[in-house]
């Protein structure tokens, strides 16, 4: 039984690689031969057609297939191939890319072995934890627990913490087991009680029903508060030097011309705003000099009157005109935010979890034609309209105020543009930057020097790849160059070589490290397994392993074990 993989775009070569890496045979379905060379080098088949279609289909020996993987970014397309080939094989499994959360949680009831993964969901944890945590640093939930892997510079660790990797020098990592734990360049795991929501799936739904009993009211006042907020600093600026001409001359008057307080007041707002009120100095017996500053004064204040109305004129004209393009002001009070560059699904879904994390967030979009512009101004997000590459527009986002920048737009060069002009603006900013090509990305990060660059199908592939074989793969962290540790949830198959073996024994020097085992049919895990646990067909394991480390784990559990006595 072989592998049918649709879909030859990066997350689709990924995921054969990912596969390839298991001994898998795979037959992949693409709608040219572009990546044929690619295929040849891991002896993968390539059938040209589309995989929507039964001829195509059949070309692909669906009909003896064990698996069906469809990483398209096209939610409806991947549905109509899952049900052309479930017509054609009643029983295949079913690994369907699928954005939308609330369709793809209706998957396993329509297919009866499916699972439905979505490629932005994945892979936005490890953006979101790049711009707040930095390296190595991911929070998800596993096994009733919130696990939040950091990087080490002291070797000292607290109660709930676990040496899980070592990082060496050439970028390479190794999982350590339980003993090792000297060396200070450490990748830690700590393990706690969750609280509250942690990711977008979970909390965009609350978000949706938050903002829907908003009414009509509360969101006017959040405008108010967001104008009162962002001020226009020049007009506030000019209106300080008006206050305090004012407030001065009314000294001044109060001393030479003998005014009481209210009359000196009256007659410095007079001079300066050209109003008439009453006032009770008579300018007939006045001295040279009280004439003389009231002429000044009468200048002065007609001059500042008039810039004055000339900003009050443009900030309402520019409103207008920045409401009808769509444009929206950042809140001017907004500090230590986070700068998402592109509204995309991997965009979109940065920019929710940032906010499920407490973070203050702007977003910036090309158009206000984005899919995911409107709910994300319904989540409370600010959404600029401008291109980020620009200069003033990174002003416009306060970026100078910022923790980090997130380039997450669909284009290559457009995120190595926007990171660049963001880090020739403030060299000290943490810059996280979406790059397709997992090598490209190396690339730029030794030759830029920009840290952070994260691949999505280098991210998300693993998961697809271990779903196709029948495990979950809950979280890809990335570390060093090109690594990533998984941490996935795998049952034990009854019959296989893995029932009856001490839990202590799985662990492999390097690549892999038992850290829970859960009970048939219950979902939170028993973090503190004895050393002499025993494997019982139906537990779950959860583990942290390198991609090698788990594939050498998911070959034992498809191994026939001997009979028990």
């Amino acid at each position: 039984a072989h592998v049918i993989v649709c879909g030859l775009d990066h997350l689709g070569l990924r995921t054969i690689d990912e596969l390839r890496l298991r001994d898998e045979d795979v037959v992949a379905i693409g709608a040219s031969n572009d990546a044929e060379e690619h295929l040849t080098e891991h002896d993968v088949r390539l059938v040209v057609g589309d995989p929507r279609v039964p001829r195509t289909l059949r070309a692909a020996g669906v009909d003896a297939a064990a698996v069906i993987v469809m990483t398209s970014d096209d939610d409806l397309g991947n549905l109509n191939t899952a049900l052309a080939a479930i017509e054609l094989n009643p029983a295949i499994r079913i690994v369907i890319r699928m954005f939308d959360h609330e369709l793809g949680s209706h998957i396993p009831e329509l297919f009866p072995d499916a699972v439905a993964l979505s490629s932005s969901a994945l892979a936005a944890p490890g953006f979101v934890s790049a711009a707040i945590d930095g390296e190595a640093g991911s929070r998800f939930q596993l096994g009733g627990r919130l696990l939040s892997s950091r990087r080490s510079t002291d070797p000292a660790r607290g109660d709930r913490s676990v040496a899980l990797a070592r990082l060496h020098a050439d970028r390479t990592v190794e999982i350590l087991p339980d003993a090792a734990a000297s060396d200070p360049d450490l990748v830690l795991i700590d393990i706690a009680e969750p609280a509250g929501e942690l990711d977008a799936d979970t909390f965009e739904p609350r978000i949706r029903a938050e903002t829907e009993r908003r009414g009509r009211i509360a969101r006017l006042t959040d405008a108010v508060r967001d104008r009162l907020a962002s001020p226009e600093r020049r007009l506030v600026r000019f209106g300080a030097i008006l206050l305090a001409l004012a407030v001065g001359s009314a000294f001044f008057f109060d001393l030479v011309a003998g005014l009481t307080p209210l009359d000196a007041i009256s007659y410095a707002i007079t001079l300066l705003t050209g109003a008439s009120l009453p006032t009770s100095i008579d300018a007939a017996t006045v001295n040279v000099a009280l004439r003389i500053y009231a002429i000044f004064l009468s200048l002065v204040g007609a001059a500042i009157v008039a810039v004055v109305y000339a900003f009050i004129t443009d900030a309402l004209i520019r409103s207008r005109l920045l409401q009808t393009l769509g444009r929206r002001a950042v809140p001017g009070n907004i500090r230590d935010h986070v700068i998402v560059a592109g509204l995309g699904s991997i965009g979109y879904r940065t920019a929710l979890g940032l906010v499920a994390r407490g973070i203050p967030v702007v977003a910036v979009e090309v158009s206000d034609e984005g899919r995911f512009v409107s709910p994300a101004r319904a989540a409370g997000i600010p959404v600029f309209i401008g291109d980020a590459r620009h200069r003033e527009v990174l002003h416009e986002l306060r970026l100078t105020h910022a923790r980090a920048i997130v380039a997450a737009t669909s284009d290559d060069l457009i995120n190595l543009s926007t990171a660049l002009n963001a880090r020739a603006l403030r060299p000290d900013l943490r810059v996280v930057l979406r790059l397709y090509d997992p090598e490209f990305a190396v690339r730029v990060q030794h030759g830029f020097g920009i840290r952070f660059t994260r691949s999505v199908s280098h991210l998300a592939a693993p998961a697809f790849a271990a779903a196709a074989v029948g495990s979950e793969v809950v979280a890809s962290v990335p570390v060093g160059d090109r690594r990533v540790i998984l941490f996935a949830r795998l049952r034990v198959p009854a019959g296989s070589a893995l029932v009856g073996r001490l839990a202590s024994s799985l662990d492999a020097a390097g690549s892999l490290r038992l850290l829970a085992v859960a009970d048939p049919g219950t979902e939170t895990a028993r973090w503190d397994v004895p050393a002499d646990e025993v494997l019982d067909p139906g537990e779950d394991m959860i583990v942290a392993a390198t991609r090698a480390g788990l594939a050498d784990l998911l070959r034992q559990a498809a191994t026939v074990g001997p009979e028990p006595t």
